[in-house]
Order: C-alpha cells, then sequence, then structure tokens
C-alpha cells in the first residue's frame, strides 16, 4: 500500500511539473524580448510540443521543446519540407536555444511533398 502511495505521490508530482512548464512555454511566446534573435515568433504559439522539463532547487530551469515547420526553399516554389526543430528554454537565464533541426521530408528520401 505505501509502494502504492508513493507511486501517487510521483505521478501527481510528474503531472504538476508538466503543467507548470506547459504554463512557462505559453508565457515565452508572449514574449518578444525573449523570442528576439531566434526564428520563433508569437504565431508559431500553437504549434510547440513539450518534450520534457528539469528541475533545480525545486523550480523548473529547463524546458526541451520541438516546433513543426513547413518552410519553402525559394519564395515562390510549391514545394515544401517538413522540418522538426528542437529548442531549449533556459528558464533562470531567459534565453531560448536552439539545438537541433530535422528535414522529415529530405529524411524519408524525399524532395517535395
Amino acid at each position: 500500500m505505501r509502494s502504492l502511495l508513493e507511486s501517487l505521490r510521483r505521478w501527481r508530482e510528474r503531472r504538476r511539473r508538466g503543467r507548470r512548464a506547459r504554463r512557462l512555454l505559453d508565457e515565452l511566446f508572449r514574449r518578444p524580448d525573449l523570442l528576439s534573435g531566434t526564428s520563433l515568433r508569437a504565431r508559431h504559439a500553437g504549434r510547440w510540443i513539450h518534450l520534457g522539463e528539469e528541475v533545480e532547487d525545486g523550480e523548473i530551469s529547463r524546458i526541451d521543446f520541438g516546433i513543426l515547420r513547413h518552410p519553402r526553399p525559394y519564395a515562390f516554389s510549391r514545394q515544401s519540407h517538413k522540418v522538426i526543430e528542437y529548442y531549449t528554454y533556459h528558464v533562470r537565464e531567459g534565453r531560448v536555444e536552439r539545438r537541433q533541426g530535422v528535414n522529415v521530408t529530405r529524411a524519408r528520401g524525399r524532395d517535395d511533398e
């Protein structure tokens, strides 16, 4: 019984921490000062995917998230690619770092859709 209660407490804490991280990501996309210097804009707010968070001293210090984009290689091109970009939001530092971009379309051996 004791391990069941401990499991429930851990689950509840992870859930609470996840909700807090998602709220912080929502706030991030309403802060142009934090988005400056990145390719992220407020219009991308509905497209992020929460991938995880790290906690230090009981507070969320880092949040990992991704965004799926459909960029066009040329302004008038009908061709588009699906690109997943991975970011880290360093909450304490107030800084967003782009970690990696993966062109899913080309990874599948295709060049357009």
